[in-house]
């Protein structure tokens, strides 16, 4: 079932994209190389919200622990199938945005976000 609601996305997306961003920044250079374009970090940011758009579950509700992750995965393969060549390996691409988003979350503003 696909939803048009962004709230999540809406309501955190600069702040999740500057902790993106952070985040890979001191990666990058603990191993000596460039930080990565705004352009990919603005994909990566975009991308963990693909399950708020095109389904109609809380998007929270996906993060809330290795079990609703492995749902998350299963509908992102569902979503993908015939529509890209290693569906499986998006989902898990997908999925690790997600987690990011949960440790952003943890880490910023868990004290006013109720995972479910």
């Amino acid at each position: 079932m696909k939803k048009t609601g962004r709230h999540y996305r809406d309501q955190y997306f600069d702040n999740y994209f500057d902790f993106i961003r952070r985040e890979t920044d001191e990666n990058r250079r603990k191993e000596g190389k460039k930080p990565y374009s705004d352009a990919t970090v603005k994909t990566w940011a975009t991308d963990t919200f693909y399950l708020e758009r095109h389904e109609s579950r809380n998007f929270l509700e996906w993060l809330k622990n290795e079990e609703t992750f492995k749902e998350a995965e299963e509908a992102l393969i569902r979503h993908f199938k015939g529509r890209r060549r290693n569906p499986k390996k998006d989902a898990e691409y997908y999925v690790q945005r997600m987690r990011d988003f949960k440790k952003f979350l943890e880490e910023n503003d868990g004290r006013h976000i109720y995972l479910p």
